[in-house]
């Protein structure tokens, strides 16, 4: 499945970049319940409560970034399994600023397995829309904050 969308906060580039490549950052912006352990400076691994439809429980996952291209460009690779499911997402995001306004846009791929794959498309969609919609937002939120 492709995914792609984007958003733009009143934030300069740089500390868009940075806040989206802090682990701890990123972890505000989860309305799931969840934990995270940094590893090193490109690895964190944690869990996520979540669900699609009816299969919901806890997934443990491993993140690393890929790619740093500061800061205009990452890459970032999650691995994650739970409940007899598994997913593979290969992430990237591209960030460019303008009169203040840094427009972040972002792409996945993902790749899932077990019953989590066997949920129709529309399902999914719907589901990781509105999950994609507020953790963006949250960011924004964030990176426009105090």
């Amino acid at each position: 499945m492709h995914l792609e969308g984007s958003f733009a906060a009143r934030s300069p580039q740089d500390r868009v970049y940075a806040f989206l490549l802090s682990p701890d950052d990123l972890s505000t912006c989860i309305d799931d319940p969840h934990t995270l352990q940094v590893q090193d400076e490109d690895r964190f691994k944690g869990t996520i409560k979540t669900g699609v439809g009816f299969i919901k429980g806890a997934f443990n996952l491993t993140a690393r970034i890929a790619e740093r291209s500061p800061p205009r460009r990452a890459r970032l690779k999650v691995q994650g399994s739970g409940m007899g499911s598994g997913f593979d997402i290969d992430a990237t995001i591209d960030l460019s600023e303008a009169d203040g306004v840094t427009t972040v846009r972002w792409a996945a791929d993902v790749l899932m397995s077990g019953p989590i794959a066997s949920m129709g498309a529309r399902l999914m969609q719907g589901t990781i829309d509105k999950k994609s919609a507020a953790f963006f937002e949250n960011a924004r939120e964030r990176l426009e904050g105090p």
